[in-house]
């Protein structure tokens, strides 16, 4: 059914050929409008990073976060030429369903998939499960929080490696920002504080200054735009982009006015 056809969402979101959120928004006959703040790419493989993954072997788990933390430790594997059996005998955690499926489809099914929805929420199950001597290495965005690491960092040993990095977006659209000026757009949605600070920095240099009406993804996200004076009228708990996207069309349904 298209419960949406007549609203006009625009999506701060990275541009990824794998967007669940703007497909099932589509899918609901909505308009979604790709105004991307960040671009997202590998870290440069260094000798020290080569180095983390010739001894890849010595660890007892890999900890990701996100599907983009998967899909660029894989893809150093390969370019490495290190077959994915050194992993055989190492434990994967990971937090959400998508970021499973994403490992699923470079190799197996994670040992400990989080019940939570954020790294914070895999660090208390981890802390239950880890040994003093197991060694943990985190596959991380380098802009990624520190809430995982400290909450184990005292319980075993743990090595964070940064496997991609976020850049502002250079390019932007000049239409987007006359429609947010004007108002014409009913929801725009943020899924990581480096893009809302990214557009709150674009905004100030348009002399936008009326209130945005936006919906987020996690605490984190929700806590820069307050420190900005950007309340959004839905945040989700949920990290699993399809669950954002349900709640968004029922909110956007309940406040037909919008």
């Amino acid at each position: 059914m298209k419960t949406l056809i007549d609203k006009i969402i625009i999506s701060t979101r990275p541009l990824n050929e794998d967007d669940s959120i703007k497909d099932y928004l589509l899918e609901k006959g909505a308009t979604v409008l790709d105004f991307p703040m960040i671009k997202i790419f590998p870290v440069t493989l260094t000798d020290e990073i080569r180095n983390i993954f010739q001894h890849v072997s010595d660890y007892q788990w890999i900890v990701f976060t996100s599907k983009n933390g998967v899909k660029y430790f894989f893809e150093f594997l390969n370019e490495l030429e290190i077959n994915f059996d050194v992993l055989s005998s190492i434990k994967i955690a990971v937090v959400g369903k998508k970021t499973a499926v994403e490992v699923v489809k470079y190799y197996r099914q994670p040992d400990l998939i989080s019940a939570g929805n954020n790294s914070a929420d895999l660090a208390y199950e981890l802390a239950e499960v880890l040994k003093s001597t197991d060694k943990v290495l985190l596959a991380l965005a380098e802009l990624a929080n520190n809430k995982l690491e400290e909450r184990i960092t005292n319980l075993c040993i743990v090595n964070r490696f940064n496997v991609y990095l976020t850049e502002d977006e250079d390019l932007v659209s000049a239409d987007i920002i006359e429609r947010i000026k004007n108002d014409e757009y009913h929801i725009i949605i943020f899924t990581s504080p480096s893009g809302f600070r990214h557009f709150s920095k674009i905004m100030i240099e348009k002399n936008i200054t009326a209130k945005i009406r936006a919906a987020c993804i996690g605490t984190t996200t929700e806590d820069e735009m307050l420190k900005n004076n950007c309340k959004p009228l839905l945040v989700s708990s949920r990290s699993e982009g399809e669950s954002f996207a349900r709640q968004l069309e029922h909110y956007l349904i309940k406040n037909n006015s919008i």
